[in-house]
């Protein structure tokens, strides 16, 4: 098939975008926001889209730019390159592309069935690059990959890959294609080069329809004003939930879910206070997350929680004799999840983050680092996070209670995370400088300082 006879097409047109998202994304229970069909209409108008997490950007991306293919090609770019800024997050992304492609398939047989390799998505990250669909320029393809694979290839100097083809990547990728850079908070140092290469493209021209859209929870328009960028940086357009995707059913149940937001206990500065206030505050049949600061206060904390329910520590091979209080059946899953996994591990998290806790069972009490902060469609009844910069503990909180699934749920936030080689800082009153640089790590003691003035005034977390 190809794009000019389209109309032909009628199963694929009739009813509008509305039923063509409903089939290809499998959600025929609801009618897609409002935003969404915004996005449709005006996907190529938009730079940034400012969506509270649990709204569904990644199906909006996707269903906005298959439509405009099949509709009106010439409007939007033939590659779809979704850059992010973590693993996880990649392959979750893959994943829901791979099944949009095959549900689309299946809904329209009579247009796709001799065209299966059309908008094929592509993986690009260390260790899982598929550089096939190079080999085809003309076609659509979606790649999905870390900002590191991506990025570097937009600047001609692509990772994983010979010196040689560099300039092929290095063109496809400049020209008459659409950029979308999700989690923006987390890209760091990315976030200017993108919206520096984008400058450059508008400067100097590419072939075909080539634009950039920026996504997140927390969009700071400020971080987007760069050399070549100040000229047309307010003229960007962004997208935001309107006054009626938020009275929609689904959202509103997901926004005015109780997150009951307070300080921990002071005793939750250590790990080994931490893990105690967990076993005292987890409810069976429901999920706990813990999300800390450092890989090594992970390691702690999840040291001392499975000393306290009883369980061997299968990571350092420690071991406590069983809690006569906490029999097999009673002790919750107990899981770590930092970003020093070997591959194998991080390929069991998709399936452990994919189950939905049994609520006839104990439970399970999650153990993380940033790595769960951000995309990962997880929710727990309880969340304690350590202090971290305010856009961070945002999308901390969209972790819990993310479907509005409890009546309520409780999020307390830590405001001393501690080690146990800082432990001592616990027995002062204020922090120097120095001080607060070790109890800040990795962010920086501003930033740590801003967000706890801010929260320390709320009650509650809204929106997520």
């Amino acid at each position: 098939m190809t794009t000019s006879n389209i109309k032909d097409y009628p199963e694929l047109l009739s009813g509008g975008y509305t039923r063509f998202f409903q089939r290809i994304l499998g959600e025929d229970s609801f009618e897609p926001f409002e935003y969404q069909k915004l996005l449709s209409e005006k996907l190529d108008s938009i730079s940034m889209i400012n969506v509270p997490t649990g709204a569904g950007k990644t199906k909006a991306i996707l269903g906005a730019w298959l439509w405009r293919r099949l509709t009106r090609p010439t409007g939007v770019g033939r590659r779809l390159i979704y850059c992010l800024p973590m693993r996880t997050l990649v392959d979750q992304t893959y994943a829901v592309a791979s099944e949009t492609i095959e549900l689309m398939g299946r809904a329209f047989p009579t247009i796709f069935n001799d065209n299966c390799e059309r908008f094929k998505p592509y993986l690009l990250m260390g260790g899982k690059i598929n550089d096939e669909w190079e080999q085809y320029p003309e076609r659509e393809h979606i790649l999905i990959g870390t900002q590191d694979m991506l990025i570097s290839r937009a600047l001609n100097r692509g990772y994983g890959m010979s010196r040689f083809k560099w300039p092929i990547h290095f063109g496809l990728l400049n020209n008459d294609a659409l950029w979308v850079y999700d989690e923006v908070q987390l890209m760091n140092d990315g976030l200017a080069t993108t919206v520096q290469l984008d400058a450059f493209r508008r400067k100097f021209g590419t072939f075909g329809n080539t634009q950039s859209i920026w996504m997140s929870a927390t969009l700071d328009r400020d971080s987007f004003n760069q050399v070549d960028s100040s000229t047309y940086i307010d003229q960007l357009t962004q997208l935001e939930l309107s006054e009626q995707d938020l009275s929609s059913n689904v959202l509103k149940r997901r926004f005015t879910a109780v997150k009951n937001l307070r300080p921990a206990p002071p005793e939750c500065r250590h790990p080994d206070g931490l893990a105690r206030f967990v076993k005292s505050s987890h409810l069976a049949g429901t999920q706990t997350l813990i999300v800390v600061n450092t890989v090594q206060r992970a390691r702690e904390a999840y040291d001392r929680l499975t000393q306290e329910y009883g369980v061997s520590n299968r990571i350092h091979n420690m071991s406590k004799e069983m809690d006569p209080a906490h029999t097999q059946e009673q002790r919750p899953d107990i899981q770590l999840i930092h970003s020093r996994f070997r591959s194998a591990e991080r390929e069991k998290w998709k399936a452990l983050l994919s189950q939905r806790t049994d609520p006839e069972g104990p439970g399970r009490v999650i153990v993380a680092t940033q790595v769960i902060e951000a995309g990962v469609d997880i929710s727990s009844r309880l969340l304690i996070t350590d202090i971290a910069p305010f856009s961070s503990l945002v999308q901390r909180f969209g972790r819990c209670n993310r479907n509005g699934e409890y009546e309520q749920a409780d999020i307390f936030w830590i405001d001393r995370p501690l080690t146990e080689k800082t432990a001592k800082l616990d027995d002062k009153s204020t922090l120097d400088d120095p001080d607060w640089e070790k109890v800040a790590s990795p962010y920086e003691k501003v930033q740590i300082q801003e967000s706890a003035e801010v929260i320390s005034q709320l009650e509650s977390s809204w929106p997520p």
